[in-house]
């Protein structure tokens, strides 16, 4: 029999539970509205690089390519961060802890104020120094580092606009975070049309684009937790959150934030690799990572989807369901990886033709690295499954352990392979670094699944 759930939520607007049902019905349906969002990122993104090598040339989509890396390596700090923060009051909403629903969204808006302008002064000037370090070529070092500065610069931006997305989806709600994400995205693009197309801006608008686009994003979703979610939102006691709140946020923020920096930084190392290989390939990677990134986005988007539902379920006392929730996620990440590598198969010539029209041999390479994307992408959605997992379990140790062997992998692979074997190596570097990492989140979850307590009974903890 389903285990009740205590009632007392927070008044208004009651957020939505995943702790009753089907679990891989309740997983797939809240992860939907988050591939939509995914799907209107790659949109962008890939009209983002549809401008820049159509109207500037694949100089222009080099240096935004070059300097993609070091771009995301902070992005993943802003996005690890925020949401190590709002797993914990996904916990919180499933336990049914108003107060405590409170206290965690003020922590999570303090720390990130507090760490977003911190990190603004420190990161912008380091972009020169660490894209010269990446071996960018001297043609397209200026135009690299602008564009990456203009970003970091609005890392705040990208912490808020993550936390209050992040905060909606806790309460149960995807679908407004993907309306935010439209919106966003649609106008992205346009400012892209305006800013690189109209108005002679270059790499230069393409970031201002991007900034300008996420403000706004964040600007709607505040307002919206002002207004549908208000009740969620602290009160005036609850903004001086004790040392165990804080202690708490930062803690599962830091840990989910060093797995994204430890990835990202292998792939500042990898990016630094193929940097050497001319600007051809930088070309052709970049516009490659687009229909990656078409591959890889059901994988995250139910992954993001099953980190809530564990950590609602987790909330609730509800193991049985998370372990069900797991099984069946790795079943649908099978058949989705299958679909995948049809896809690449079928339309990857006429992918890799959208990005590059002014070298065959650039678009020849994008093509190889797109079939061989799709072969192995399955891989990914084992790993982030049982990640994933872990993470809305609050646990840190095996998905940083996983995030280290993934960037040991990679750095071991782009170092050692694509020196001796050229292209293929950098095919090669992502999916040796993906089943590398699958093993210690796998055995972690396996080692917890184990424990019992002094009743006999399958091990459950409370949240923070």
């Amino acid at each position: 029999m389903e285990k009740e759930i205590p009632s007392k939520t927070v008044p208004g607007k009651a957020p939505e539970l995943l702790t009753r049902g089907s679990p891989w019905r309740c997983i797939v349906l809240f992860s939907l509205p988050l591939l939509g969002g995914e799907i209107c990122l790659l949109l962008y993104s890939m009209a983002d690089a549809f401008i820049l090598g159509r109207v500037l040339g694949i100089g222009a989509l080099a240096a935004a390519g070059a300097a993609s890396s070091f771009v995301q390596l902070i992005f993943g700090l802003a996005l690890g961060l925020s949401s190590g923060f709002t797993v914990i009051t996904a916990q919180r909403i499933g336990a049914g802890e108003e107060n405590g629903i409170r206290r965690s969204i003020a922590a999570g808006i303090s720390l990130s104020l507090a760490l977003g302008l911190v990190f603004t002064a420190i990161l912008v000037p380091l972009a020169r120094p660490v894209l010269r370090l990446m071996n960018t070529p001297v043609e397209i070092l200026g135009d690299a580092v602008v564009y990456a500065s203009i970003i970091i610069g609005g890392i705040a931006v990208s912490m808020f606009n993550s936390l209050f997305g992040g905060i909606i989806q806790a309460a149960g709600d995807s679908v407004t975070p993907l309306v935010l994400l439209t919106i966003s995205s649609i106008l992205n693009i346009l400012l892209d049309l305006l800013l690189v197309a109209v108005i002679p801006w270059g790499v230069r608008g393409a970031a201002i684009a991007t900034v300008f686009s996420q403000l706004v994003s964040a600007a709607l979703a505040l307002r919206v937790l002002c207004g549908r979610l208000g009740n969620f939102l602290p009160r005036r006691g609850d903004w001086r959150p004790g040392r165990r709140d804080l202690a708490a946020h930062l803690s599962l923020g830091l840990s989910m934030a060093l797995q994204r920096i430890i990835v990202e930084f292998g792939n500042i190392l990898v990016q630094a690799v193929i940097n050497r290989l001319g600007t051809v390939t930088i070309g052709a990677v970049a516009a490659a990572q687009k229909i990656r990134a078409l591959n890889m986005m059901p994988f995250f988007a139910v992954s993001r989807g099953l980190t809530t539902y564990t950590a609602q379920n987790y909330g609730a006392g509800r193991m049985d369901r998370v372990n069900r929730g797991i099984f069946q996620t790795c079943l649908l990440c099978l058949g989705g990886g299958l679909c995948m590598a049809l896809l690449n198969r079928m339309g990857g010539r006429f992918f890799a033709s959208l990005f590059i029209r002014d070298s065959a041999e650039g678009a020849a390479l994008a093509y190889q690295y797109i079939i061989f994307s799709g072969y192995t992408v399955t891989i990914l959605g084992f790993m982030l499954t049982f990640r994933s997992s872990l993470q809305g379990l609050g646990k840190h140790s095996g998905p940083v352990m996983s995030s280290v062997l993934e960037t040991l992998m990679s750095v071991l692979a782009a170092f050692v392979l694509i020196p001796r074997i050229g292209f293929f190596g950098v095919c090669l570097v992502n999916p040796l670094s993906w089943l590398t990492s699958f093993f210690p989140v796998f055995l972690d979850f396996m080692a917890i699944r184990k424990k019992k307590n002094p009743e006999g009974q399958p091990y459950e903890t409370q949240p923070p």
